[in-house]
Formats: structure tokens, C-alpha cells, sequence
């Protein structure tokens, strides 16, 4: 019953986004009742349209789940955009350029996604741990430094020599890509990893580990008096949770993309970051959340293309469930310090 109760100022802030977004349509001379028909039928209205909300889903959902790990030890990683980028980076290396039969690429794409994301996330962790830098900071300055990278790479080394000076990398050979599980849709079988690490991550935190790192987000120092090392687990908590970011940058690439693109990675990052908070930081809340995010971009494409309405209203009601979903999370903190 509690952890219902813990969902409920998620559930009030959508309602009252809708309550505001439908305001603004009936102000900009568009039938609320209609546009929200529009944008639920372009979700969830055929297998296509929920087939593209699970496949926007997939990325916000694994980066989000990487963003809580975080974000119960009171670390603020919000450099999901940059560390899914080097999981795209690292997995179109290996899938293009390492030889071997298909599964080895798989395999070692994988591995190597994670090794890349937990190396990165260490070292945010430890010059967090020893110098004291704000991850706030580091994790959204390197953002840039990877996009820039990226720009570098498809633009000089990883270009593609047949792809008439466009802004992108070689083609991984079909044979590698995810399989697509629904003909004539997008659905591809990385939906199942996505759906693994929520599963792992529910177990996780009931592990000695995923107690420790709870612990350091309640009270640092109970935490090393009690005799856990708080720097290690600053940079193993920042390390599993660029992983988790990584690991979308792999799915994503082998079951959409196929090849590295300049600005891979769009806004997943800060939208994740509202997915993890919206999720209230738990894997089943979380795996709602997503889908709710995705199927609002989904639907807001079509009630864009049949109502005409400008798909930036519905980056307002984005926007508006963020304030309200940070604005409950701050009363409920006040309330809680009472």
C-alpha cells in the first residue's frame, strides 16, 4: 500500500499536464477532446503504433534504469546522452571492423558496451570521490565532449566512403542486427534485454551491494562507519550506471540505427532522467514510465499529422509533467523533513 501511495504524485502530475495541455489546445483553437483521441489511437491504436511505442521505449527505458542506480546514492548522472553514445560507438567497432561469426560481434559488442561504460563511469566516480567535482558537471560537460567525438568520427575515420559525404559510419551487415519480431514493423528482439536488466535491477537491490549503495544516498557517513567504502562505491555506482546507458547505445544500434549517426542519441538522456523520477527510481515504475513517455512522442507525431497540431505542444505536456513531477518530489521532501 505504501509503495502505491509513493506513485500517486506521479500519477497527479500527468493528470494535471493533461488538464494544462488540454487548456492550451482549447486556446490555440484545437479540440482537446479530439487531439487527445488522436494522440491515443496513434499509441495504442494498432500493432504498428504500439510496436513504435515499445521501440521508443526500449532506449529511454535502459538509460533510465541506469539513471536510478545513480540516483539512489545521490549521485546525479545526467550525462545519459554521451555514455548511450559510447555504447553506439563501441558497438558499431566491433560489429563493423572486428572479424568473426555472428554471435562472437554480438557477444563482444556487448562486452565491450559494458566495459566502456563502466570504465567511464569510474573515472566520473572517482574524480567525484577523490576531487569532489560535481557529477552534475562532469556527466553533462562530457555530453558535449562525446557528441563532438561522435561529429569527428562520422565525419573522418568512421565515415562511410559510400555514403556521399553524409554524417555517418559504414552499415553493419544485416545478418548481425537484431531480429525484427512483428513483420512490417520496428519491434526487434532487444525489447527482451531491456526487459532482463529491469528484471536484474528489481533483484539487485535486494543484494548486499544494492543495500550499500541505498545507504550512501540516505547518509554518507553512517555509511563508512558502519564500514563500507564510500569512494569504491562511488565509482562502482556511477560505473553500473553508465553501463545501463552503454547497453542502450548497443540495443539501439543493433535494432534500429544499424550505424552511427551524428546526434545518435537526440534528448534520450534528459528524458530518461524524468522517466527514472516519474518511476519514483523503482524498475517496475520506471518500466510504466517509459512507456508512457514513448507513447506520448508517438502519439503526438500523429496528432501532429491528423489534427494538425504543432508536435511542440506536445513538448509542452512533456514539459509540464516535468514540473509537476519535480515539484511533488520537492513537497513530499519537505514533508517528509517535517
Amino acid at each position: 500500500m505504501n509503495k502505491l501511495k509513493s506513485f500517486l504524485p506521479a500519477f497527479l502530475s500527468i493528470i494535471l499536464a493533461f488538464c494544462v495541455g488540454a487548456l492550451i489546445l482549447l486556446l490555440s483553437n484545437f479540440n482537446p477532446i479530439e487531439s487527445y483521441k488522436s494522440l491515443f489511437n496513434g499509441a495504442f491504436g494498432s500493432a504498428y503504433g504500439i510496436s513504435e511505442t515499445l521501440v521508443k521505449m526500449i532506449p529511454i527505458l535502459t538509460i533510465a534504469l541506469g539513471t536510478s542506480v545513480a540516483f539512489k546514492a545521490q549521485l546525479w548522472n545526467i550525462g545519459g546522452n554521451g555514455q548511450y553514445t559510447l555504447g553506439c560507438i563501441s558497438t558499431v567497432v566491433v560489429c563493423v571492423y572486428f572479424p568473426g561469426p555472428i554471435w562472437l560481434k554480438l557477444l563482444l559488442a556487448l562486452i565491450f558496451a559494458i566495459i566502456v561504460g563502466l570504465i567511464f563511469g569510474g573515472l566520473l566516480g572517482l574524480a567525484k570521490a577523490k576531487l569532489n567535482a560535481n557529477e552534475v558537471i562532469t556527466t553533462l560537460m562530457f555530453d558535449y565532449i562525446i557528441a563532438f567525438f561522435l561529429s569527428y568520427l562520422v565525419y573522418g575515420p568512421l565515415m562511410d566512403p559510400d555514403g556521399h559525404n553524409f554524417p555517418q559510419s559504414k552499415l553493419i551487415d544485416k545478418s548481425v542486427l537484431f531480429t525484427k519480431l512483428i513483420k512490417g514493423t520496428r519491434i526487434h528482439t532487444g525489447l527482451f534485454i531491456a526487459l532482463l536488466l529491469v528484471v536484474l535491477l528489481f533483484f539487485f537491490w535486494k543484494t548486499k551491494e544494492g543495500f550499500r549503495i541505498k545507504m550512501i544516498g540516505a547518509n554518507p557517513n553512517v555509511a563508512k562507519l558502519s564500514g563500507i567504502s564510500v569512494n569504491f562505491q562511488i565509482m562502482l555506482t556511477m560505473g553500473i550506471s553508465c553501463a545501463f546507458a552503454a547497453i542502450a547505445g548497443y540495443i539501439d544500434v543493433l535494432g534500429i540505427h544499424g550505424r552511427l549517426q551524428d546526434n545518435i542519441a537526440g534528448t534520450l538522456g534528459s528524458v530518461a532522467i524524468v522517466v527514472a523520477l516519474l518511476g519514483n527510481l523503482n524498475p517496475i515504475g520506471i518500466v510504466f514510465s517509459a512507456f508512457f513517455f514513448s507513447a506520448l512522442t508517438v502519439g503526438g507525431q500523429c496528432m501532429q499529422r491528423y489534427m494538425g497540431v504543432p508536435y511542440s505542444l506536445v513538448t509542452i505536456i512533456q514539459a509540464l509533467v516535468i514540473v509537476f513531477v519535480v515539484a511533488s518530489n520537492i513537497i513530499v521532501e519537505n514533508r517528509s523533513n517535517k
